[in-house]
């Protein structure tokens, strides 16, 4: 008996039909499978034909037809949404899934003020769909790969073929055949096990959900890697500036668009610096300051019992708190509980004299800093990346603060993105 491994499912279907001179067997998961169109296209043309071989001769005309030598080899395919045919001691796999997706909806996670509002669609065909109709080039390719012992999700990689560079393509290949995992459900689950040092904090490919961003990627000779079952794609090599490149720049008036991006960069620095910086002047060089500003700074800190260091993380700790709650809870509350939660904190911390005024200050320009960086990804890195630079202020001051700069930027330089240098600036 056929697919004996399969029968205790109670969503798997085996139907028989006769007739005169020859039978047929169907063999399916009705759950993933669209049973209407089972029935619309395969058993009235089995009935309507008048040999075995003119039904054959039907099957074949699938546009995603396969033989399979074996039951085990039909078994994935089955899995995947194709139904198998027994006819004439030979299997045949015709694919008619029923696959359950959202329609195209708008792009939530990369806010842009101009230019389209679509976002990528869980199913690939209609991500594909939205690519294609954007980027109409007879060089652009795509491949299909799995990836996933047991989910076995179907990857697309696409690029211009006349732009990509070959050994990119290669390299990006070998990366996705080596991924040995049992389950592959999103692009960032993905990334991971795309990245071999398993401590490195930086992204090394790009998620995107905008099909304009992907367009643009492509015409600038990158891989794309889009996911089954997930609306963001996958772009590399990537370097440590494109992510602070967003879709609004290229619409703008040019000064308009390198004002932005200049402003970026700025956060960028207020984001990872200033905590540190702040550390380093009030603990070890006061006399950087201006005698008034300095004197303001140690009166408000007059009934802080702690050291600036403690004082610096406990507040940054909470702001963490606050951006996980903001995440995690329903969205009808969210904002109005880390905001009233925010400010409750901030005025019971400075009027309780835990922290001082100035704090307040240096932590709501470092959360808000933070959140001007365009890509989720790279934010979440820089929120990381602050904490050591805090400790070398903590022990060696403003040269700390220097240290742990040039020690960031040759970790950067060290890091390569599909061969590429990550932090070239070109």
């Amino acid at each position: 008996m056929r697919f004996e491994s399969l029968r205790s499912n109670e969503d798997f279907i085996t139907r028989k039909f006769e007739k005169s001179d020859y039978s047929m067997c169907l063999y399916y998961f009705c759950t993933v499978c669209n049973e209407e169109d089972i029935f619309k296209k395969l058993i009235p043309a089995f009935y309507n034909s008048d040999s075995a071989a003119a039904y054959e001769l039907y099957v074949r005309s699938f546009p995603s037809w396969a033989l399979a030598a074996s039951d085990a080899d039909a078994i994935p395919k089955l899995l995947s949404g194709s139904v198998a045919v027994m006819l004439n001691e030979q299997l045949f796999l015709v694919e008619i899934k029923n696959y359950i997706t959202r329609a195209v909806d708008i792009s939530t996670e990369e806010n842009v003020l101009q230019g389209p509002k679509d976002g990528l669609s869980e199913n690939l065909d209609t991500s594909i769909n939205l690519i294609r109709n954007r980027y109409r080039s007879e060089a652009l390719r795509a491949e299909s790969h799995h990836a996933g012992n047991k989910s076995n999700t179907k990857l697309v990689m696409m690029f211009d073929e006349q732009l990509i560079d070959k050994a990119d393509l290669a390299a990006f290949k070998l990366k996705v055949a080596k991924v040995q995992v049992d389950i592959v459900q999103s692009a960032g689950q993905l990334q991971k096990n795309l990245i071999q040092n398993k401590l490195n904090l930086f992204p090394l490919f790009l998620t995107t959900e905008r099909p304009d961003r992907v367009v643009r990627s492509l015409s600038e000779g990158k891989i794309i890697l889009l996911l089954e079952g997930s609306s963001w794609a996958l772009i590399g090599p990537v370097t440590f500036f494109d992510f602070f490149k967003s879709m609004d720049d290229p619409v703008q008036m040019p000064i308009i668009g390198q004002f932005l991006v200049s402003i970026r960069y700025i956060a960028l620095l207020i984001t990872l610096v200033l905590p540190a910086l702040y550390i380093s002047i009030i603990s070890y060089s006061p006399d950087l300051l201006k005698v008034q500003f300095a004197l303001l700074v140690a009166g408000s800190r007059m009934s802080v019992p702690f050291p600036s260091y403690i004082e610096l993380i406990f507040m940054l700790i909470m702001t963490e708190f606050l951006i996980e709650a903001s995440i995690r809870l329903p969205k009808t509350i969210s904002p109005t509980a880390t905001t009233v939660g925010g400010l409750i904190l901030g005025q019971a911390a400075t009027q309780a004299g835990l922290v001082a005024d100035v704090m307040i200050i240096v932590i709501s320009a470092v959360a808000i800093s933070n959140f001007v960086v365009p890509v989720n990804a790279m934010h979440q890195a820089i929120r990381i990346i602050r904490y050591p630079l805090i400790l070398f202020a903590s022990f060696l001051g403003t040269i700390g603060v220097v240290v742990g700069l040039l020690a960031l930027v040759a970790y950067l330089c060290s890091l390569k993105s599909l061969g590429r240098p990550y932090f070239k600036l070109l």
